[in-house]
């Protein structure tokens, strides 16, 4: 019986570890395109493009897939999914049999498509990061195009490198479509307050070595870096003629229409109470559940049992200077949003209230008010303004009370 996974991000190590918690007998291979050994990529924005000596931080040690029976090939690209045969190919002509594919190949950098758009650094990998680490460290000006959380995160990080640090925004806000305005808007103070010079409802028209031209000016740069987001890495399921919208399309199983192939990660459409009915994640959270999830599924179909559907309630983080944003639940910029008062200095916790229905919590350097965020949500009770102004903010007493 064999198990074979693409993609060994964050989605596809914790499968292969699930799989193997579950089954010590179970053939698992796990394939890699990248050289190193499967590693932590949040700390790639927060952390490694600004040390003077970036080193990897792996999820794992060499020596536990050895121990643990788990085939990891790495530099190993995969050419094609044959789903006819149970198949996949790599490029280097291999080929390898499977009785349940799970893929997990996330996402792509998204292109900045204009002139000189090539000139702009990126932040993906590993080796990504020690490229825009050397880059960092030499330039004294840095223009970052993006206003979501990687292109917050960099900023910041430049800042507190004592970099002249101007941030590009095509939106009206930055993380505008990530968090409550009144959030976002308080983000945008606080690293304007650090000198980060913020550009919102600005364009970038083209780029080139020293200068990035702009609908509103031309900023001279010594380094330009593109965090524009990215797009879901969907060529193999493509091929393999899997459905495929803004991801690989999944039930709520992780199952694509291919009841023998799975995918999790970034990577996965599944099925959610949202307002389209489905949703794709690109957090570690994520990744992490739908792993444990479809591992028990894997075996569930082995042994004839009853499969469990994936139902979570999502959270992320974003350090940025000194600032810990945390996010639960799926925010609604069309929401009534609540401000709780009366908290800590440097605190911030808003509130998303859908007809009167708590759908989602920001939290700025508050990890209490977070905590308590996830239990409310995963209560299976509605919880309305009501019940917060009832308990005056207190969150932990709301939740004491539920409990």
């Amino acid at each position: 019986m064999s198990v074979v996974i693409i993609g060994a991000g964050h989605a596809g190590v914790a499968a292969a570890t699930a799989l193997r918690k579950l089954d010590k007998d179970i053939n698992i291979t796990l394939i890699s395109e990248e050289k190193n050994l499967p590693y932590h990529r949040p700390p790639l924005s927060k952390k490694t493009v600004y040390s003077e000596k970036p080193s990897c931080d792996f999820l794992l040690s060499e020596d536990y897939y050895i121990k643990n029976n788990i085939k990891l090939t790495r530099n190993s690209p995969v050419e094609d999914i044959d789903p006819e045969n149970n198949c996949i190919n790599l490029t280097s002509k291999e080929l390898i049999h499977y009785e349940q594919l799970i893929i997990a190949t996330g996402v792509e950098r998204r292109k900045l498509e204009m002139n000189g758009g090539e000139l702009a650094k990126t932040l993906y990998s590993m080796e990504d990061a020690y490229s825009l680490s050397k880059s960092i460290s030499t330039a004294k000006r840095i223009t970052v195009i993006g206003g979501g959380f990687i292109g917050c995160e960099i900023a910041s990080g430049s800042r507190k490198l004592g970099k002249e640090v101007t941030l590009l925004e095509a939106g009206p806000s930055i993380l505008g479509r990530s968090v409550a305005p009144i959030f976002a808007q308080k983000v945008a103070k606080y690293h304007k307050s650090q000198g980060i010079n913020i550009l919102t409802n600005c364009k970038t028209l083209s780029i080139n070595n020293n200068e990035v031209k702009t609908n509103l000016k031309i900023i001279s740069t010594d380094l330009t870096i593109a965090g524009i987001g990215v797009t879901p890495n969907v060529r193999l399921a493509t091929q393999a003629n899997l459905d495929v919208d803004n991801g690989i399309v999944v039930n709520k199983y992780l199952q694509t229409n291919n009841e023998n192939i799975f995918a999790i990660g970034d990577i996965s459409n599944f099925p959610f109470n949202s307002e389209t009915g489905r949703l794709r994640l690109e957090s570690i959270q994520n990744a992490n559940d739908q792993a444990k999830t479809v591992a028990r599924n894997v075996i569930a179909i082995r042994l004839n049992k009853q499969l469990l559907k994936y139902s979570p309630i999502p959270w992320f983080w974003s350090d940025q200077g000194d600032l810990k944003l945390q996010m639960v639940g799926i925010g609604n910029l069309n929401a009534k949003h609540h401000v709780l008062e009366n908290q800590k200095k440097g605190t911030l916790t808003v509130l998303h209230f859908v007809n009167d229905q708590l759908v989602a919590l920001d939290t700025m350097n508050h990890g209490l008010n977070h905590i308590c965020g996830r239990k409310l949500l995963s209560s299976n009770q509605r919880i309305s303004i009501e019940n917060i102004n009832k308990f005056e903010g207190n969150l932990k007493s709301l939740v004491n009370h539920l409990h």
